[in-house]
């Protein structure tokens, strides 16, 4: 169980709407079962309605009596519950989206996200799930004698064996153990070697079943001091006797093994997870509507170009820009549109802004423009320039939108809170000033 299948990490804790429920519907029944999604059954597709959708229904104003069969849902991709996570991986876009988990049947097993599927393939998780009995290619090895049996056989055994244990059984089921700590006590004591094993061995026996994972058994050693655990099957019957270190040794063999075996998995694996690992570094530093820069990524950016300016004495200005009655944009045509302006917007900047400067996404509506190598008048040029063209672009459905820009100077005693703070406030006198304008701030 190298790689599991979906059946063994998917969540079975899953509630479900009919398509022919109502919006209300899922919603009571998400907060009845304190669930932030419910998977809705139409047919044989399986959708799924987040808390963010009724949030987004519900600032759309959308009545919640309405069907779910109404409402635009996005259907989850299906794979067989006996699948492997390698072929979970590539149906994954972003962190969170969900999979659905099917039977033969093709009814609903589960749900698994991304963030599940990649924990299932770390190591560490791995030897968490690896069991007990799988380190062994066939019954490992182990002597045992009569309970009957005198001790001046067992030790005679024991003098030239490589283990330091024995198993003491009774009709075939195994009652006790001897090992090197018993037979120094007993000749400690000095007792005859006539006397049976029954008399010297440790009893009870504690086993351990080979169901049980490679942590389970070193917890197991670290919780009662035993230098060796006694290994049995679901029946009772032993299968063999493992010490700590060769428990150890064992299980970097079987890793070995499994390596050499799943090595084309591995290869595989290895080109999921950095198509991933780009993925990821897109989903951190771009912005996902616009895919510009994003707040986080503007601050990193920012104080690097602050340190080129202190090193090199080099002028940068920063300019703030926000859409002009853009609230009414989404109340008037809705989030949908809304989105198209912001992207269009974005693209008109990125088009008129020079490959040097860093443009990013500050929130909502608002945006930022870095402009290295420019001073406050020249700011102002490129600001009016990116001003005239958007009032000048015809906006599909919506027609024509303005925006108001506020500029300043970044000095080289800065943080980017202060910045951004007198930039706020040129832009805020732009819009006290009619919109559609660009100030500059005083201190410029």
């Amino acid at each position: 169980m190298f790689f599991p299948t979906l059946e063994l990490i998917a969540s079975t804790d899953v509630i479900c709407a009919d398509i022919n429920d109502t919006v209300n519907d899922a919603l009571q029944k998400m907060n009845e079962h304190a669930h932030r999604s419910i998977v809705v059954i139409n047919g044989p597709l399986h959708h799924i309605i987040t808390s963010k959708d009724l949030i987004r229904l519900k600032v759309e104003k959308i009545d919640f009596s309405t069907p779910l069969s109404q409402i635009p849902l996005y259907t989850l991709p299906r794979l067989s519950k006996e699948s492997s996570v390698i072929n979970a991986l590539n149906m994954t876009d972003k962190m969170g989206e969900y999979i659905c988990v099917c039977n033969e049947d093709g009814s609903l097993y589960g749900l698994v996200t991304n963030s599940d599927i990649v924990a299932s393939v770390d190591p560490q998780v791995v030897l968490e799930s690896l069991q007990l009995g799988t380190i062994f290619d066939k019954k490992f090895g182990f002597k045992s004698f009569d309970c009957s049996e005198s001790m001046d056989n067992i030790l005679e055994y024991m003098k030239d064996a490589l283990s330091d244990c024995v198993i003491i059984q009774d009709k075939s089921l195994p009652v006790g153990i001897v090992t090197s700590k018993d037979i120094l006590k007993f000749i400690d004591d000095d007792h005859s070697t006539s006397i049976t094993a029954k008399e010297v061995m440790s009893s009870p026996i504690e086993t351990m079943c080979s169901t049980a994972t490679i942590n389970d058994a070193l917890s197991f050693f670290k919780s009662h001091h035993y230098k060796r655990i006694v290994v049995v099957d679901e029946n009772g019957t032993i299968i063999g006797i493992v010490t700590q270190q060769d428990l150890i040794s064992r299980t970097y063999l079987k890793w070995s093994q499994l390596v050499n075996t799943h090595y084309d998995k591995f290869e595989e694996l290895n080109q999921i997870l950095q198509q991933k690992n780009k993925q990821l570094a897109t989903l951190a530093t771009k912005d996902s509507l616009t895919s510009i820069n994003n707040r986080h990524m503007f601050a990193e950016l920012f104080d690097k170009e602050l340190a080129t300016s202190k090193r090199y004495g080099i002028d940068i200005s920063l300019l703030m820009l926000d859409l002009d009655d853009f609230k009414k944009v989404n109340d008037t045509y809705g989030h949908n549109i809304g989105d198209y302006v912001l992207k269009t917007f974005s693209s008109i900047v990125t088009e008129l802004i020079r490959e040097a400067d860093v443009f990013a996404r500050w929130g909502g509506e608002e945006f930022v423009v870095l402009l290295q190598h420019t001073n406050c008048d020249q700011a102002y040029v490129a600001a009016e320039k990116t001003r005239l063209a958007v009032e000048a672009h015809t906006f599909n459905q919506v027609g024509h939108i303005t925006c108001s820009i506020g500029i300043t100077r970044v000095n080289i005693e800065d943080i980017l809170s202060i910045a951004i703070e007198r930039a706020d406030q040129a832009l805020y006198a732009a819009k006290h000033q009619g919109r559609n304008q660009t100030i500059t701030c005083t201190s410029c």
